[in-house]
């Protein structure tokens, strides 16, 4: 009898200590390949936090790219494709006007790691923004942001007139616009086949910051970089999150993940810098700086385009578009008062969740 009951004692602590190991595993797609940041920085660290903000009760998983393209994250998340995933904002234009607001004002500003803050407290709080969100069943939780956006190209550009004819890919209307203006080219094509692109001749060059020769090993296929530093791109809502997931976590659960999400993203905001550091030292690659030319087109660019904007919004169906502009402007003010140099991530994380989701009800948000 004794080693009977010994027996299934051991057995059910066996089962029960089974029972508390399995996770609650969120299926993630970052998008963007094996050796984009995503992958390699922001998405592990989501997964890292999660577990350990919920005593192992989720993990993540992710699948960097093949199951959901970022053309198609939008549908993916709302019909639970996939759970969690990077949604590029100016890829939907239509689904998403308002949450887009951010991406059509790229050009402000030049630290990520304030950008991608000021963008994610206007999302977060935006009720316009929320609204779309929930029409398209996903929940947002952030946004990242990149380093300062150049010219990679096969050839020099050291000029406006460099630049006459040139193919160049871009990821946002905002940014084809600046190429056209230049005398470009723009052209559309995924980050994805940014390699393939160049070394083919399909493009002459990427409008990209300097992270995407490492993220896309481009230093085998481009030669040259025109250091514009024409805005950051702040349109990676990294922090997409589908509703059908939303719906069966916990309050807790929800905190957990939120607060998750802005240790993946403040920590991806360094290894943007880190990679873009990296890239000055890849062999073959010459850094140029532009010319009177190309700085005076794009200080005109800029200048029209942000005097354009609240028109250019109003058009996609943002209303009462120059009060957002505002807002969003005093936002980035806000939080170039908040982020030091200086600030490590876990501080900057803590720091975003501290002033953005731990006062959102997130027992009603995303409904």
């Amino acid at each position: 009898m004794t080693i009977r009951m010994t027996a299934l004692a051991v057995a059910g602590a066996l089962m029960a200590s089974t029972t508390l190991a399995q996770a609650d595993t969120i299926r993630a797609t970052s998008g963007f390949g094996p050796a984009h940041v995503l992958a390699t920085v922001v998405y592990p660290e989501i997964g890292t936090r999660l577990e350990e903000f919920t005593d192992g009760g989720w993990d993540l998983q992710d699948t960097p790219s093949g199951l959901v393209a970022p053309n198609e994250m939008s549908s993916g998340l709302r019909d639970g494709v996939t759970e969690m995933g990077t949604l590029l904002m100016p890829y939907f234009p239509a689904e998403f006007p308002d949450a887009a607001l951010p991406s059509e004002l790229s050009i402000l500003g030049s630290n990520n790691l304030v950008i991608s803050s000021a963008v994610t407290e206007y999302i977060a709080t935006c009720d316009d923004c929320q609204a779309e969100f929930t029409q398209n069943g996903q929940v947002y939780l952030g946004t990242d942001a990149t380093p300062p956006y150049n010219l990679l190209t096969t050839s020099p550009v050291r000029s406006t007139e460099d630049l006459q004819g040139m193919r160049i890919r871009t990821g946002a209307p905002l940014y084809a616009g600046f190429v056209q203006a230049m005398g470009g080219e723009p052209t559309q094509l995924p980050s994805s086949e940014l390699f393939e692109g160049l070394s083919q001749g399909v493009i002459d060059g990427t409008f990209s910051a300097n992270h995407e020769i490492i993220a896309n090993r481009l230093g085998d296929v481009i030669s040259y970089v025109t250091e514009i530093e024409e805005g950051v791109f702040n349109g990676a809502a990294a922090g997409g999150v589908s509703g059908l997931l939303w719906m069966r976590m916990s309050e807790e659960d929800r905190q957990a993940l939120a607060r998750a999400t802005q240790y993946g993203i403040a920590k991806g905001l360094v290894g943007f810098l880190e990679d873009a550091e990296k890239a000055r030292a890849v062999e073959g690659i010459e850094f140029i700086a532009p010319d009177d030319t190309l700085l005076a087109a794009k200080e005109a660019y800029n200048e029209e385009r942000l005097a354009a904007a609240a028109d250019i919004l109003t058009e996609r169906g943002v209303e009462d578009a120059q009060a957002k502009i505002d807002r969003y402007k005093a936002l980035i003010e806000k939080w170039e008062g908040l982020v030091s140099t200086d600030m490590s991530y876990e501080d900057l994380a803590e720091l975003r969740y501290e002033e953005i989701f731990s006062k959102i009800d997130l027992n009603n948000y995303g409904s």
